[in-house]
């Protein structure tokens, strides 16, 4: 099962994801996937993912300028950070959280974590991220039911966790 949370407010939900994923690392528990890192940034708009469970952080945009009205994803620096989660879903042990920043354009488009949702329900572990209100159309197709709406509250994702665990 999918469990997702929306939040309105802009870095709401990437804070709550990765304040759960250090709380379940810290009860020993196994989490696997990526959530927003608070790295200072050296241009707007820079974006980092710190990888779990070993906690090593990438940078996953680009600088594209002063007046660039693009966005600044690196598109490739986040397929290979998906890659890597893929990897460490292949031998995570069972009873496994996988945790995902959020079901964001990318994935809306087929890509991003996409696979990674898709593989972790197959081997049956509970998946927790972030839809964002611009995103959930498109989520509620690729979910086709498969998905649970959480209230963004820290005590609500680990009761979805426990139900989930059982």
């Amino acid at each position: 099962m999918i469990g997702f949370i929306t939040c309105q407010e802009r870095g709401a939900a990437d804070k709550l994801l990765a304040q759960l994923a250090e709380r379940l690392l810290s009860q020993g528990r196994d989490v696997i996937g990526m959530v927003r890192a608070e790295v200072p940034q050296r241009f707007e708009c820079e974006m980092h993912l710190r990888l779990l469970p070993e906690g090593e952080t990438r940078t996953i945009s680009q600088d594209l300028g002063q007046g660039a009205g693009a966005c600044s994803l690196d598109a490739g620096a986040l397929e290979e950070v998906v890659a890597q989660v893929g990897h460490a879903l292949e031998t995570a042990p069972p009873g496994a959280i996988v945790i995902l920043n959020k079901f964001g354009k990318q994935e809306a488009a087929g890509r991003g974590c996409r696979d990674l949702i898709a593989q972790a329900m197959a081997s049956d572990f509970p998946v927790l991220l972030s839809v964002p209100p611009e995103t959930r159309a498109d989520f509620a197709t690729f979910a086709d039911g498969m998905a649970e709406e959480i209230v963004p509250e820290i005590q609500a994702l680990e009761a979805f966790l426990s139900r989930e665990s059982a």
